[in-house]
């Protein structure tokens, strides 16, 4: 008999996968604190670790176009001072604690992010709610973090693919809110003091409409006692922002921004798609994943591997309450400006006019789901997962059916769905580079809009 331990594997042989891992999902429970505040919760024994996530309604979609930036403005703001104590004792507080603490903002929600070691999750919530309630937002401190702010965005303008992420968005949705960038503009943030962020955060930063989720080695009866003791006093209501309006795709002239010197462009080819609720949900996901999800996409195999002109090609669809874009891009050098585009176009018009074949169905389907359970193993990414279910109003089993809902995917739904978003009378067609190397590669694509760095 052969000793299994010792024996010689066969290399020409593949070894057989793995069976698939289920995905198990911790259980939610669901309680609502008498000033409205929802609370879930799931126990998840094993590490002594806990996850929060506190989910509000603060986001881009409520702030006036005139301070653009003020959502994001507040929520750095929080850990800048509270009655007694000022940033640098609020700073040495959360380190004490040995806290991961985070701010972030989106264009509907805002939500402060923590994980810790169970053992201080009272002092933990403590801190929460000190940021969340009592933060008196000084003068010189938001002084000082509005500088800061306008001098990242101004940094950010000598990026060129920071420069035509901003000019897509601003094509494709105009003044409107997803054509605004999330942390504003210099411009709109100069104008943002003091009093507006306390006004903003009177309005939005209630428990009405507000969401805590916690997830870890922690029970019921202890996050409900901490939560009432800290958060039972806030008041107030706050609506759910709405989805913005949805434009009408349309095409442009190609737009070619000028860089002097640049060595590359930075190419896009946009238009506006769906919201995160769309009946083809799950066929939009399976068809970008064989046009440019991954790294055996059609647009990343065709300019990496077999041309070898860039780095990387990528596209995506970002789900938002409203149509947010579709967005390809990548980075070439700036003499392969015009055949770069060329090549992107002829691959969505493939996927467009010809059915995918099974083995791309395969490798997408085995890509978005073999890897799923990956995305629950710890605390924080479940709360990450739970958040955006809340958030974007997906259903409570949407995680459970997903693997199940991508397999359902046929290749003729993958082709209707790249007809109906993907029409070439409706893309926007985008590149930041250096002009004079740029343009003459784009005689195909005449007229072209040529633009300075503004």
């Amino acid at each position: 008999m052969t000793n299994p331990r010792t024996a010689t594997p066969d290399r020409a042989v593949r070894p057989a996968p793995a069976a698939r891992r289920a995905l198990a999902l911790p259980r939610f429970e669901r309680h609502t604190l008498p000033n409205g505040l929802r609370v879930e919760h799931a126990e998840r024994r094993g590490l002594p670790e806990v996850s929060l996530h506190l989910v509000l309604e603060c986001g881009a979609g409520v702030e006036p176009p005139a301070l653009g930036g003020l959502g994001e403005l507040t929520a750095r703001l929080l850990t800048a001072g509270t009655p007694g104590r000022d940033a640098i004792e609020m700073a040495r507080w959360l380190d004490r604690l040995g806290v991961g603490y985070r701010a972030t903002v989106g264009y509907a929600v805002g939500a402060v992010s923590m994980h810790f070691l169970s053992e201080v999750f009272e002092d933990a919530l403590e801190f929460l709610a000190a940021t969340i309630l009592d933060s008196g937002f000084p003068e010189h401190e938001v002084e000082r973090i509005r500088r800061e702010r306008i001098d990242e965005i101004e940094r950010q303008a000598d990026d060129p693919a920071t420069v035509a992420g901003l000019a897509t968005i601003s094509e494709l949705y105009g003044d409107r809110l997803y054509g605004r960038p999330v942390a504003g503009t210099a411009a709109t943030v100069s104008e943002i003091g003091p009093e507006a962020v306390r006004k903003f955060h009177a309005a939005r930063y209630r428990p009405g409409g507000a969401l805590l989720i916690a997830c870890g080695d922690l029970d019921r009866e202890r996050l409900m006692s901490a939560a009432e003791t800290l958060f039972g006093g806030w008041r107030g209501e706050t609506a759910r922002v709405p989805a913005p309006e949805t434009p009408a795709p349309r095409a442009n002239d190609l737009i070619l921004i000028d860089r002097p010197g640049s060595a590359q462009s930075e190419i896009r080819v946009a238009t506006v798609g769906a919201p995160y609720n769309t009946a083809d949900h799950y066929a939009i996901i399976v068809a970008n994943a064989i046009l440019g999800g991954l790294f055996n996409s059609r647009i990343n195999l065709n300019l990496r591997e077999e041309k070898g002109w860039t780095y990387g090609a990528r596209s995506s669809f970002r789900f938002r309450r409203g149509a947010g874009p579709f967005v390809a891009r990548t980075a070439v050098e700036c003499a392969r400006t015009g055949p770069a585009f060329e090549e992107i176009l002829g691959e969505i018009e493939t996927m467009r006019t010809t059915p995918v074949t099974a083995d791309e169905m395969k490798l997408a389907r085995n890509a978005l789901t073999l890897s799923l359970p990956l995305q629950f193993e710890t605390a924080v990414q479940i709360c990450g997962k739970v958040s955006r279910q809340r958030v974007f109003g997906l259903a409570d089993d949407y995680w459970e059916t997903y693997r199940s809902r991508i397999e359902a995917v046929t290749a003729d739904e993958v082709r209707e769905v790249c007809r109906r978003y993907l029409d070439p009378d409706r893309l926007t067609l985008l590149a930041v580079g250096d002009a004079a190397t740029a343009a003459p590669t784009l005689d195909g694509f005449e007229p072209v809009d040529v633009r300075s760095v503004s």
